[in-house]
Protein backbone atom coordinates (compact mmCIF):
# COMPACT_ATOMS: atom_id res chain seq x y z
CA UNK A 1 0.00 0.00 0.00
CA UNK A 2 1.45 3.67 -1.35
CA UNK A 3 1.60 6.37 1.03
CA UNK A 4 -1.18 8.02 -0.91
CA UNK A 5 -3.63 5.25 -0.27
CA UNK A 6 -2.53 4.56 3.66
CA UNK A 7 -3.49 8.64 3.89
CA UNK A 8 -6.96 8.10 2.50
CA UNK A 9 -7.84 5.37 4.79
CA UNK A 10 -6.80 7.34 7.87
CA UNK A 11 -8.42 11.00 6.62
CA UNK A 12 -11.66 8.63 6.22
CA UNK A 13 -11.62 7.61 9.68
CA UNK A 14 -10.50 10.88 11.37
CA UNK A 15 -13.05 12.82 9.30
CA UNK A 16 -15.55 10.43 10.32
CA UNK A 17 -15.12 10.37 13.96
CA UNK A 18 -14.70 13.89 13.39
CA UNK A 19 -17.92 14.51 11.86
CA UNK A 20 -20.04 12.01 14.65
CA UNK A 21 -18.58 13.83 17.47
CA UNK A 22 -19.23 17.50 15.82
CA UNK A 23 -22.79 15.94 15.39
CA UNK A 24 -23.07 14.56 18.86
CA UNK A 25 -21.73 17.51 20.46
CA UNK A 26 -24.50 19.68 18.65
CA UNK A 27 -27.27 17.62 19.36
CA UNK A 28 -28.54 17.37 15.47
CA UNK A 29 -30.51 14.54 15.73
CA UNK A 30 -31.21 14.73 11.87
CA UNK A 31 -27.57 14.55 10.47
CA UNK A 32 -26.84 11.59 13.16
CA UNK A 33 -27.99 8.75 11.36
CA UNK A 34 -25.84 9.51 8.43
CA UNK A 35 -22.83 10.91 10.87
CA UNK A 36 -23.16 7.28 12.49
CA UNK A 37 -23.15 5.13 9.18
CA UNK A 38 -20.24 7.43 7.75
CA UNK A 39 -18.19 6.28 11.15
CA UNK A 40 -19.09 2.58 10.85
CA UNK A 41 -18.15 2.48 7.12
CA UNK A 42 -14.89 3.78 7.85
CA UNK A 43 -14.48 2.14 10.99
CA UNK A 44 -15.23 -1.54 8.80
CA UNK A 45 -12.59 0.03 6.51
CA UNK A 46 -9.99 0.25 9.31
CA UNK A 47 -11.05 -3.05 10.31
CA UNK A 48 -10.66 -4.58 6.87
CA UNK A 49 -6.81 -3.46 6.33
CA UNK A 50 -4.39 -6.52 6.53
CA UNK A 51 -3.62 -6.42 10.44
CA UNK A 52 -6.37 -3.75 10.95
CA UNK A 53 -5.61 -1.34 13.14
CA UNK A 54 -1.92 -2.41 14.05
CA UNK A 55 -1.40 -3.94 9.96
CA UNK A 56 -1.52 -0.02 9.52
CA UNK A 57 0.44 1.01 12.37
CA UNK A 58 3.04 -1.49 10.68
CA UNK A 59 2.84 0.10 7.59
CA UNK A 60 3.01 3.53 8.60
CA UNK A 61 6.27 2.78 10.48
CA UNK A 62 7.78 2.01 6.75
CA UNK A 63 7.31 5.73 5.70
CA UNK A 64 9.51 8.56 6.24
CA UNK A 65 9.44 10.19 9.84
CA UNK A 66 7.12 13.14 8.17
CA UNK A 67 4.83 11.23 6.68
CA UNK A 68 4.78 9.05 10.05
CA UNK A 69 4.13 11.76 11.95
CA UNK A 70 1.68 13.33 9.67
CA UNK A 71 -0.51 9.79 10.03
CA UNK A 72 0.12 9.03 13.49
CA UNK A 73 -1.31 12.32 14.61
CA UNK A 74 -4.33 11.92 12.75
CA UNK A 75 -4.72 8.68 13.86
CA UNK A 76 -3.97 9.88 17.70
CA UNK A 77 -6.98 12.27 17.11
CA UNK A 78 -9.46 9.81 15.33
CA UNK A 79 -8.63 7.80 18.69
CA UNK A 80 -9.35 10.57 20.53
CA UNK A 81 -12.95 11.29 18.83
CA UNK A 82 -14.05 8.04 19.15
CA UNK A 83 -13.57 7.95 22.75
CA UNK A 84 -15.55 11.09 22.94
CA UNK A 85 -17.97 9.82 21.02
CA UNK A 86 -18.75 7.18 23.17
CA UNK A 87 -19.30 9.41 25.67
CA UNK A 88 -21.21 11.44 24.54
CA UNK A 89 -23.54 8.65 23.07
CA UNK A 90 -23.59 7.28 26.70
CA UNK A 91 -24.53 10.61 27.77
CA UNK A 92 -27.36 11.11 25.57
CA UNK A 93 -29.15 7.51 26.39
CA UNK A 94 -28.50 8.95 29.66
CA UNK A 95 -30.30 12.12 29.03
CA UNK A 96 -32.84 10.51 27.00
CA UNK A 97 -33.88 7.64 29.65
CA UNK A 98 -34.52 10.90 32.11
CA UNK A 99 -36.77 12.84 29.79
CA UNK A 100 -38.71 9.30 29.44
CA UNK A 101 -39.41 8.68 32.98
CA UNK A 102 -39.82 12.30 33.04
CA UNK A 103 -42.91 12.18 30.47
CA UNK A 104 -43.99 8.89 31.97
CA UNK A 105 -44.20 10.14 35.39
CA UNK A 106 -45.94 13.45 34.03
CA UNK A 107 -48.66 11.61 32.09
CA UNK A 108 -52.04 10.94 33.15
CA UNK A 109 -52.39 7.71 32.37
CA UNK A 110 -49.22 6.91 34.26
CA UNK A 111 -49.37 8.87 37.80
CA UNK A 112 -53.16 9.76 39.51
CA UNK A 113 -54.47 13.04 37.57
CA UNK A 114 -57.71 14.73 37.89
CA UNK A 115 -58.82 11.96 35.96
CA UNK A 116 -58.61 9.87 39.18
CA UNK A 117 -56.25 10.89 41.92
CA UNK A 118 -53.46 12.87 43.29
CA UNK A 119 -51.56 14.65 40.18
CA UNK A 120 -47.73 14.66 39.88
CA UNK A 121 -46.04 16.89 42.79
CA UNK A 122 -42.86 18.53 41.90
CA UNK A 123 -43.19 18.68 38.07
CA UNK A 124 -40.35 20.23 35.66
CA UNK A 125 -37.90 19.52 38.45
CA UNK A 126 -36.05 17.10 36.74
CA UNK A 127 -35.79 19.04 33.33
CA UNK A 128 -34.32 21.86 35.16
CA UNK A 129 -30.78 19.81 35.52
CA UNK A 130 -30.33 19.32 32.08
Amino acid sequence: MTFERAHALVEQVSNAVAELRTTLEKHELPGLETAILNSQMALKALEDHPGGVEGLRQLIATFPEAQQLELNTRLEQARTDHQLNSDLIRLAMQRNAALQAYAAQSSAGATYSSEGGVSFLGGGQLLGKF
